[in-house]
């Protein structure tokens, strides 16, 4: 099995869930879309294990920024690579920890202000729980992480390295735009994680259910969606239109990060739902 270190952290990941979400998928297809690709975690499980199920890899995001980032560590992994050690030595330059957490506050106005991708994976990296958080006018807003120092430069040069071979060796394109946007062949396959309806306040944007399910009975391809399950046993559900899916999986999360950041710091167990579609199959 490949290796499955994360480039970026992200809310709501599925690197845990990622080979139970891809062993329902059977066969191969033309095409993988992934409109919500957040951290990519299914999207380089699949590169790393089996890259045979597709021929072509075509992610996006609302996020325009994150976007930017993929596509820096694709095509200049040594840009990114430099500046993350830049910032990274600097923050750590010493032991002041009211130092420290200015310069992070300071990083993040700038990439608030700028959008840099490099900034934005030098806060990623360093930012609480490593998760990220927007407030409603689209600026990233969570804080330092005051008990770590941020990944080593070393370490993230091989990840970085790692991901650039990966998304070259399979042409992965990123663009950035809604799932709207998105238009497969009946021969292609799509992964939908979009924001769950109780996870409201950390992701970067929102979603409307009802044009989602709309879409998605248009869509002339398979499809599996992520979202909301079970939290410690009880049930998280939204309605789900029953025309929309096939087949309804719980997936084991294990402990949800989100849930401690949002709550006591209790670790909790979560099942999320995933529904799936069909034809091909």
């Amino acid at each position: 099995m490949g290796r499955l270190d994360p480039l970026v952290k992200w809310s709501g990941s599925k690197r845990s869930q990622a080979a139970a979400i891809l062993a329902s998928v059977k066969g191969s297809y033309n095409t993988y879309y992934e409109p919500f690709c957040g951290g990519c975690s299914v999207l380089f499980y699949i590169l790393n294990n089996c890259p045979e199920k597709f021929k072509y890899y075509v992610c996006s995001d609302l996020n325009a920024p994150l976007i930017e980032l993929y596509r820096l560590v694709k095509h200049s992994p040594d840009d990114i690579r430099r500046s993350y050690r830049h910032l990274w030595t600097e923050l750590n330059a010493d032991d002041d920890l009211e130092r420290k957490k200015a310069y992070f506050a300071d990083v993040r106005a700038s990439f608030n202000e700028r959008h840099d991708p490099r900034f934005l994976f030098f806060i990623m990296r360093t930012t609480t729980n490593g998760m990220p958080r927007y407030n409603a006018q689209g600026e990233f807003n969570n804080s330092f992480h005051v008990t770590r120092n941020g990944m080593h430069p070393d370490t993230m040069d091989r990840i970085i390295g790692e991901w650039s071979s990966k998304l070259n060796e399979f042409n992965v394109v990123f663009n950035h735009g809604t799932y709207l946007g998105v238009k497969p062949g009946p021969n292609d396959f799509m992964y939908l994680d979009p924001p769950y309806a109780h996870t409201k306040g950390m992701y970067y944007g929102s979603i409307d259910c009802d044009a989602l399910y709309s879409y998605l009975r248009e869509l002339p391809c398979d499809y599996c969606m992520s979202f909301d399950g079970e939290v410690e046993g009880e049930d998280y559900t939204v309605h789900v239109p029953e025309d929309i899916y096939g087949e309804r999986l719980l997936i084991d999360s294990g402990g949800s990060s989100f849930r401690r950041i949002i709550g006591n710091g209790k670790i909790v167990h979560v099942k999320e739902s995933l529904y799936c579609r069909f034809s091909r199959q």
